[in-house]
C-alpha cells in the first residue's frame, strides 16, 4: 500500500472520529465517513489545481485536505437535524 493513501485514509478515520466526538448526534458514521472522504477529495483537488495548499508530504497536501475535511463536516453537521435517541 502506498504510504499517501495510508495517510489519506488516517486523515479521513481522524476526522471521522473528532466529527463523532464533537457532535455525536448530528449524523451517522456512514455519512460522517463519506463527508471526511469528500472533504479529503476536494481539499486535494483545490491544492492540486491552485498549486496552494500548504506543504507537500508524499503526494499529499495535509493542510488543504484538513480545511476541506473540517468544511466538509461542519456543512453536514449544520444541514443535518439532530437525532433523538429513544428511552
Amino acid at each position: 500500500m502506498s504510504p499517501a493513501l495510508g495517510l489519506a485514509v488516517l486523515f479521513v478515520l481522524i476526522g471521522a472520529q473528532l466529527t463523532r466526538l464533537a457532535a455525536p448526534r448530528r449524523l451517522g458514521y456512514l455519512w460522517v465517513l463519506l463527508l471526511s472522504a469528500g472533504g479529503l477529495l476536494v481539499g486535494e483537488l483545490f491544492a492540486l489545481v491552485t498549486k496552494a495548499g500548504g506543504p507537500q508530504v508524499g503526494v499529499l497536501h495535509p493542510v488543504a485536505e484538513l480545511v476541506g475535511i473540517l468544511g466538509f463536516e461542519l456543512l453536514g453537521a449544520m444541514l443535518a437535524p439532530a437525532r433523538h435517541r429513544s428511552p
